[in-house]
């Protein structure tokens, strides 16, 4: 035992060396005499302690260094330096050793000796200051509670009593702050990624492969992401400009390889040429449909201010085409026939910045009031490009995808509908916005002007119709053309119709001023008569209108890669190339822009893609601008009305129709919020309104999602360490005590509720009755991080289960994560702030060491009761409450046996915990000695003063006496049957540290502990695991019977005494008079690997679950 710093057997005054466990290392019993004393403890005295690091790789590599043996105090003197309260403790330091000690209560090789509190550092001034220690319970004033710390019979003790460890500190030179959940103390199953390669007789003479391997790159290149990970803003666009000189370069290269001029060359070019011309000639087409779509209506053309502004706005649409299709096929882009356009979303936002201007300048001059509106229209594309620069520069392209896809297509709709509104506005020729009134129903139905809006919302489902239909992206170009063609085929050539009476009616948009040139709007730019103060009003707008923007490229980049092919898409690229984009057309004096999905995907599909053909587009499109707007007089407005109306149908239908019974109900409520927000009220509001409700949603959602990912009762939940027949038995019937719960996911005010509830529900009366609780395991392994409410109310629920004396027990987080903090800010781990009412839950590395140590608590009530004085037992004696809690079951008078007499419920007994773990101690001591009847007082009176647990096996020698406890449950042979094989064991002793074998080894015994503790190790590509082997139990038998390889590494964690029967005595058994006692041993071994087997197989899916 490892109860002093000295070893068994050895002289406190020698100086012998003893070897640290699985390493090379040695210490000199002086040295830590020395520090004992510097310490201020006696020898018999444990201070706290934290693992020497091993020096040998070798030796480490055998086992991991996480198991919990108790090492040499080596570094007390940096912990002492800092205060306990101050730093958070596992409870684990003990548990260990007094597994080991409660084995050998169990074997009777020692005498039962309650566990005493040994002081810690946060004691010495309290024990000083007050003469005792904190922990000690005093009933002079006044009774006990049912379950309190007494050392009576069956008693629950709820404090505990083994040091603590320190294991944070200030660490010696040279040595790293190991992460308690990395090693192999915690026993998760997870698969290691790469493990270390390490040479022996048996390795192979080449390593197994790396999954990662070297990127091939041309000339040794990173990947352009990779290049432009590194290095500063500057670089980074230096970088992207590079990248489209480059293909400038290989184009000029190209024109200059005298094998572009063969015939062949000849023919494949004018092939591809052809086929160019045909997709640049569709992409001009798109731009101009959208330009008299959207383009037109870019300015109000409602206010009277604005009414001439259509040509204007196409103009500024054109300029912002040019820019971005510039930028995209000059290399800036990854993608070679990305078509740029401007925003369709830009239009509302406009209309809201203009009428915001408008409002700020009441009385000023209309040119002032444009000069001021071009302007801000102007810099909020200078605005998004900054936000997209920083954006791709600073590698956040994928914190974009983070933004709620519902509140975006909300903002979709949102469009959408404003386009409806705004094609019943240019349709109808209102003057100004569209009112919700009357007197504008009256307006849209009346004889003169109901058929210029339903002839183009008409038109609009028609096409909509045929697009279903048909998915030829040639529909709605040769559609258009068509009506255009029918149009003045109907008003020349049938009706003969001038076309001044067609306009004055509504029917074909006013013509142009005379001599208005192409670049008219850059007249509008009057810096001077700028109003900064209504400009500044429209800032938040400039915003939410970039906000609106940036979400577009997360979204259309990877959709357009995906539809085209392009596996290497690099999110951050394509931002830099939009905010490069986006900062030139402001500056120029145009609008924002962007990668358009649809136009792309057609402009690919017919030919287009190549950077020479959107360089072509660019020019197509600039020289279209130059030929100046003269062509708007002749185009028919219910053309541009069933483009604008399309457009909108086509937004609604992905909002609203699309996302019907595909969302939750509150994700499709809040779509519906933002889409009658922004389209009746204001579009910014609409937006926060979204956040807003998707922020409440969002907690609503999480509060439903539960946060406890499972529920385990310690008979499903158990430890891994092999324990005595009788300790298991004693567990089986009260290991009911102990819940697992184990949380998920990020625990905030909302998800606490339903944890707390489920605790309550635990220890209500009802439940409490049918299953007692004694402990409840928190585990933490799943969870990422905790609020303050939820910190605050796991103390709530601390002291709700201490008024039930259940213990709170948490593990699975480190002190110095997330979860750790949080729960240190409220003081849940404070022993200051607890007392003895309701002291603060232990806290444990792992989910195994927190159930070692609820078994190790089950296990001491069970040994206090066996060792306590009969006649105190007697006393009073614990009751069996029936079903129906109407019969009693009591333990007996003195000088009687067990009965089943009824007698009244004494008060002090109506515990039902004490209840069940006295039923379970009584069943396990009558069933250990033998007699499946009664036991007298007598006879345990004989007994008890000598052993905790009778047992009719005492007086054997070894190794008779150990079989005889090993076997006890899974073989109904007797001490006549096992003498004879007594003698083909052989005793061995293993110091601290010895590998006994380790896995993959041939098996050449099997073994029997008799003393000491084993630690096996189960490194596996599944994962890892590992078991404490106690005495009274067995290990290696599966491989020893089988003849397969050792599985997993056993090794000594203390001075060891087993008994091994090796292959050559096996072999002498099967062959020789004893073959029975051979094959009863392969059942014996093959039924205590079935125990093991079911243990861990439990155990692995509780902590995987």
């Amino acid at each position: 035992m490892s109860r002093s710093l000295r070893r068994h057997g050895g002289d406190s005054n020698s100086l012998r060396q003893q070897q640290l466990p699985f390493t090379s290392d040695s210490v000199n019993d002086a040295d830590l005499q020395a520090e004992v004393g510097q310490a201020g403890y006696s020898s018999d005295s444990i201070p706290r302690s934290r693992p020497i690091k091993a020096k040998s790789s070798a030796s480490a590599s055998i086992l991991s260094g996480s198991y919990n043996q108790r090492n040499p105090v080596r570094s007390f003197a940096h912990h002492a330096s800092h205060s306990v309260i101050d730093n958070p403790q596992y409870s684990s330091q003990g548990v260990r050793e007094r597994t080991q000690e409660l084995a050998s209560y169990a074997l009777e090789s020692e005498a039962y000796q309650s566990r005493q509190r040994r002081p810690s550092l946060s004691d010495s001034d309290v024990l000083s200051s007050h003469g005792r220690r904190p922990g000690d319970t005093d009933f002079s004033d006044g009774r006990p509670s049912l379950d309190s710390f007494g050392t009576e019979i069956i008693v629950e003790d709820f404090e505990p009593e083994s040091p603590e460890t320190v294991i944070r500190g200030s660490r010696g030179g040279g040595q790293d702050d190991a992460d308690p959940f990395a090693s192999s103390e915690v026993p998760d199953v997870v698969v290691q990624d790469t493990e270390p390669y390490t040479s022996s007789e048996i390795s192979p003479l080449l390593p197994k492969a790396r999954l990662s391997r070297e990127p091939r790159y041309k000339n040794n290149k990173a990947p352009p992401s990779s290049r432009s990970s590194s290095g500063s803003f500057r670089i980074r666009i230096g970088e992207t400009f590079a990248a489209g000189r480059e293909h400038v370069a290989g184009f000029s290269r190209s024109l200059a390889n005298p094998k572009t001029y063969t015939k062949d060359a000849a023919l494949r070019g004018a092939a591809a040429s052809a086929q160019t011309l045909s997709a640049v000639f569709l992409g001009l087409l798109l731009n101009i449909l959208d330009a008299l779509s959207y383009g037109y209506i870019l300015f109000p053309l409602g206010s009277s201010m604005f009414s001439q502004t259509g040509p204007d706005g196409i103009s500024i649409f054109f300029v912002s085409c040019i820019i971005s299709q510039l930028c995209y096929s000059l290399g800036l882009s990854m993608f070679k026939g990305g078509v740029g356009s401007e925003m369709i979303e830009v239009v509302p936002f406009f209309h809201k910045m203009a009428f915001m201007i408008m409002a700020h300048m009441q009385g000023k001059s209309d040119e002032a009031i444009i000069a001021t509106v071009i302007v801000s229209y102007c810099l909020s594309s200078v605005i998004t490009g900054l936000i997209f620069l920083a954006l791709g520069c600073f590698k956040l392209g994928n914190l974009v995808s983070f933004f709620p896809r519902h509140i975006l297509i909300g903002c979709i709709g949102g469009v959408g509908f404003f386009l409806v509104v705004t094609g019943i506005e240019v349709s109808a020729r209102l003057e100004g916005n569209l009112n919700y009134d009357l007197v504008t129903l009256h307006k849209l139905f009346a004889a003169d002007t109901v058929y210029l809006w339903l002839l183009p919302l008409v038109l609009a489902v028609i096409i909509r119709t045929l697009q279903r239909l048909n998915k030829n992206p040639f529909i709605l170009p040769a559609f258009f053309i068509i009506v255009f063609g029918i149009f003045y085929l109907v008003v020349k050539g049938i009706l003969h119709l001038d076309l001044e009476d067609v306009r004055h009616h509504g029917w074909i948009f006013e013509k142009p001023e005379a001599g208005v040139p192409f670049y008219r709007f850059y007249t509008y730019f009057k810096f001077g008569q700028v109003d900064l103060r209504a400009l500044a009003s429209t800032i938040p707008t400039m915003f939410a209108l970039s906000f609106f923007g940036i979400i577009h490229v997360p979204i259309n980049v990877p959709a357009l890669g995906a539809a085209v092919k392009e596996d290497t898409i690099d999110v951050n690229r394509e931002l830099i190339a939009h905010g490069i984009s986006n900062t030139l057309s402001g500056c120029v004096g145009s609008v924002q822009n962007y990668l358009v999905y649809a136009n792309s995907i057609m402009f690919i599909d017919n030919g287009g893609n190549s950077r020479i053909a959107g360089f072509l587009l660019a020019i197509a499109t600039a020289a279209v601008w130059v030929a100046g707007p003269t062509m708007i007089g002749f185009i028919p407005i219910c053309l541009v009305g069933a483009l604008i109306f399309l457009l909108g149908i086509d937004l609604l239908e992905e909002a609203l129709w699309a996302t019907f019974g595909k969302c939750h109900k509150l994700e499709y409520l809040t779509i519906v919020a933002i889409v009658l927000i922004m389209g009746v009220y204001d579009f910014v509001v609409g937006i926060f309104t979204g956040i807003v409700l998707a922020c409440l949603s969002y907690v609503v959602l999480s509060s439903r999602s539960p946060a406890i990912r499972g529920s385990y009762s310690g008979e499903v939940a158990e430890s891994t360490v092999r324990r005595p027949r009788a300790d298991r038995r004693y567990l089986s019937q009260v290991r009911g005590q102990i819940r697992v719960i184990k949380l998920s996911g990020f625990l905030f005010f909302g998800t606490i509720v339903s944890v707390e509830q489920s605790m309550r529900s635990l220890i209500n009366d009802d439940n409490f009755k049918k299953q007692p609780i004694s402990f409840i395991i928190v585990d933490f392994r799943g969870v990422t991080d905790v609020d303050f409410s939820s910190s605050e109310g796991f103390q709530r629920i601390n002291r709700i289960l201490n008024r039930k004396n259940v213990r709170m027990i948490l593990t699975g987080f480190d002190f110095n994560n997330k979860v750790g903090q949080s729960l240190q800010n409220v003081g849940l781990l404070d022993e200051e702030r607890g007392d003895e009412g309701c002291p603060p839950p232990r806290v444990f590395e792992d989910l195994n060491t927190a159930l070692e140590s609820c078994e190790n608590e089950l296990l001491e009530s069970f040994y206090k009761h066996c060792s306590s004085h009969p006649s105190r037992r007697q006393k009073t004696p614990p009751l069996s409450i029936t079903p129906d809690r109407s019969r009693l079951t009591p333990t007996g008078s003195p000088g009687s046996s067990f009965n089943n007499q009824s007698t009244s419920l004494d008060p002090e007994f109506q515990s039902p915990r004490r209840g069940a773990q006295f039923l379970a101690a009584a069943t396990t001591m009558r069933e250990q000695n033998g007699d499946s009847g009664s036991m007298s007082i007598r006879d345990e009176e004989s007994t008890s003063a000598t052993s905790p647990l009778p047992s009719r096996w005492r007086n054997f020698a070894q190794p008779l006496k150990i079989m005889l406890q090993t076997f006890e449950d899974v073989s109904d042979k007797n001490e006549d049957f096992w003498h004879d094989a007594a003698q083909f064991f052989t005793r061995k002793e293993y110091p601290a540290g010895t590998v006994l074998y380790s896995r993959g080894d041939e098996p050449n015994g099997f073994y029997i502990l008799e003393k000491g503790r084993f630690r096996a190790e189960y490194d596996l590509d599944q994962g890892r695991f590992y078991e404490v082997i106690l005495p009274g139990t067995t290990c290696g038998e599966l491989p020893f019977f089988s003849e397969t390889d050792r599985t997993g590494t056993v090794a000594a964690e203390n001075d060891s005494v087993a008994w091994l029967l090796t292959r050559d005595n096996f072999k002498e058994l099967e062959d020789g008079k004893h073959a029975d006692i051979a094959k009863e041993l392969l059942k014996v071994g093959l039924r205590l690997t079935k125990e093991r087997m079911d243990a861990i197989t439990s155990y692995v899916l509780v902590t995987a679950s």
